[in-house]
């Protein structure tokens, strides 16, 4: 199957001068180096943007700006990968009433497509060699491959509904995705293979959160509609596989390519990620092995809250159905995710070997513990209105 390419940026309006004036200089610098007095005149910048007219200029300028905000209290990990512009693409999306699901493929399809762009442009000009990049261009065409199987109805995928082709049409659309690539993937070293690791990381958030998506819906569908329920697990089961596809895609660098920018991420570590919590939160329940990590971050103190916990996650839902089909369909769909945590240990006991983690954490000790996740609990309410489990999540 041949990669579709499509949905080029480059046909919507441009961004405002100064926002892309703005965003050029931070894909240029890498922001570890970037002076003192630069990065307080950009929190600056956002601050004045915050308290300003709701203008398109000053839209964009918060999301370039607010990885720099002396005044809001942001994770490492967050102030790293610029998830709030994910965030904000997807609510957009919420705004007009568009797919969650089909809203982050395009995304994905979006990210990819330019990442392999970057690959092809710079082949050879960095450590990575000509056929290194050549493969890492391959695994990332194998991405989109996989994007255009995703199930979006019976008989009806990502490239069977041309979704790619019909989205190049929406100039709404079209530029928000534009806005996600100019005001996110900022390195901080100046190491090119730094722009797979940061593209790849933000590929799994949106996965994580697909991944919770459709597990959501596929625990609501149990026992009400066989239908929604096939197609929501298949959803489920295709977005865990991708995370596999990306994460081969990510092994095209090596831990020397790894260790070249590792040092100027500084503290931001996965472990902080909400999307990753509260996707195993509603897939297997809540996993009291990780208390203590939930008490080092703030911010991940939701997922171990009373509200959240009293959700029957889809494990327990699937196979407490009394219907086979459920419960097999959830193992299947299920498989890749243990993959992935074997795969995520795997990377860890390669890349950091007798090393901490960014996050503090044991490193690929810290990942080996959460590989099983057998016997966990949750609780047994099904319907989620208020959608507390299903929006993008991030700081």
């Amino acid at each position: 199957m041949n990669a579709v390419r499509s949905l080029a940026p480059a046909r919507s309006r441009e961004l405002p001068a100064s926002c892309a004036e703005l965003a050029d200089l931070l894909h240029r610098t890498p922001l570890a180096e970037l002076p003192e007095e630069e990065a307080l005149r950009l929190s600056e910048r956002h601050d004045a943007a915050v308290a300003g007219p709701d203008t398109d200029e000053n839209e964009i300028l918060r999301l370039l700006t607010r990885t720099f905000s002396r005044r809001l209290d942001i994770p490492e990990y967050y102030r790293y990968t610029g998830l709030h512009v994910t965030g904000w693409y997807l609510a957009r999306r919420e705004e007009r009433r568009e797919d969650p699901y089909e809203a982050g493929l395009l995304l994905l399809h979006a990210l990819v497509t330019d990442l392999i762009a970057l690959e092809e442009r710079e082949a050879g000009l960095h450590e990575t060699t000509v056929e290194e990049g050549a493969e890492r261009v391959r695994r990332l065409e194998a991405v989109l491959d996989h994007l255009g199987g995703s199930p979006l109805g019976p008989d009806r995928t990502m490239a069977s509904a041309e979704l790619v082709r019909l989205a190049d049409h929406d100039d709404v659309l079209v530029r928000d995705l534009l806005v996600v690539n100019r005001c996110s993937g900022f390195r901080r070293s100046d190491k090119h293979d730094e722009h797979m690791f940061m593209r790849s990381v933000q590929a799994c958030e949106i996965l994580f959160f697909l991944v919770r998506w459709a597990a959501r819906r596929a625990t609501e569908a149990i026992g009400r509609d066989r239908a929604a329920y096939a197609l929501r697990i298949g959803q489920f089961a295709s977005a865990a596989e991708l995370l596999n596809v990306v994460f081969h895609a990510l092994r095209t660098l090596t831990p020397e390519l790894f260790m070249g920018f590792r040092e100027a991420t500084g503290s931001a570590s996965a472990v902080q990620s909400l999307n990753y919590h509260l996707m195993e939160l509603v897939v297997y329940g809540y996993d009291e092995r990780k208390t203590e990590t939930y008490g080092r971050f703030a911010h991940l103190a939701p997922v171990g809250s009373p509200l959240l916990r009293g959700f029957a996650s889809l494990r327990d839902a699937a196979t407490g159905a009394g219907d086979a089909d459920v419960r097999e369909a959830f193992e299947a769909g299920e498989a890749p995710l243990h993959v992935w945590r074997g795969r995520h240990y795997g990377f860890g006991r390669r890349y950091l070997p007798e090393m901490t983690g960014s996050g503090g954490t044991e490193g690929a000790g810290y990942l080996k513990r959460f590989v099983g996740k057998a016997g966990l609990a949750s609780g047994d309410r099904i319907d989620d209105a208020e959608q507390l489990l299903t929006r993008f999540a991030f700081c």
